[in-house]
């Protein structure tokens, strides 16, 4: 499996979904907190064009508090460009595989994950639901059970049966949490909006943890 490949094509499914919204559609909220459809995807450009040493220039004014950073900077990046010109940097980064800064020394694997999760949370407030892709979803599932720092899914599912009932896929020993992959995904990333997709005896002990 390659995953960078998969990971291209993820980048190449936002940008087509992106291609189709209309400009109000750019300022509605995402499942992240306080960020916009523009700012989740300004993320993105952030991470994918800003060099190693602004990077690090901008995390060091922030007392390389990372949350915070990513935060202002991508939101800061939305707020000054339009959609069109975010848009643009964000074709261009797929399209000739930039990988500048941050985006360099994280995995392939992670990148598709992240990717995945955040073309969801853009995807879902704006009422346009759409099918993950088989391959890129099972790989995405695999990875996710072993992220801890910021994802913080590792410690979120552990000690807990997680079975997809769309896909081949399974992981964990434990209570059973059962549920399409998508759900299981966002679930583990910390995301509420699809907490009420899943059952299962594990459901209370992870709906504890997403609220602690």
């Amino acid at each position: 499996m390659d995953q960078d490949q998969l990971r291209l094509e993820e980048m190449a499914a936002i940008s087509e979904f992106l291609h189709e919204l209309a400009p109000e559609d750019w300022d509605h909220s995402s499942l992240c907190t306080g960020w916009r459809v523009r700012d989740v995807i300004s993320h993105l450009c952030v991470g994918y064009t800003t060099p190693m040493p602004i990077m690090v220039g901008k995390l060091a004014r922030r007392r390389f508090n990372v949350p915070k950073a990513s935060f202002e900077e991508s939101i800061a990046f939305g707020s000054t460009h339009s959609p069109s010109e975010i848009l643009e940097v964000f074709d261009s980064i797929h399209r000739h595989n930039v990988r500048k800064g941050i985006a360099k020394i994280i995995k392939p694997a992670e990148a598709l994950v992240d990717h995945l999760i955040h073309h969801q949370d853009i995807r879902r407030p704006l009422g346009r639901p759409r099918a993950m892709p088989e391959e890129r979803l099972v790989a995405a599932l695999e990875i996710m059970p072993s992220l801890s720092g910021f994802v913080g899914a590792k410690a979120r599912v552990a000690g807990l049966r997680l079975v997809a009932d769309d896909v081949s896929w399974a992981h964990g020993a434990g209570p059973e949490v059962r549920g399409s992959g998508e759900a299981l995904l966002l679930t583990a990333s910390g995301r509420t909006a699809a907490l009420d997709e899943l059952q299962g005896d594990g459901i209370t002990t992870l709906r504890s943890r997403l609220a602690a």
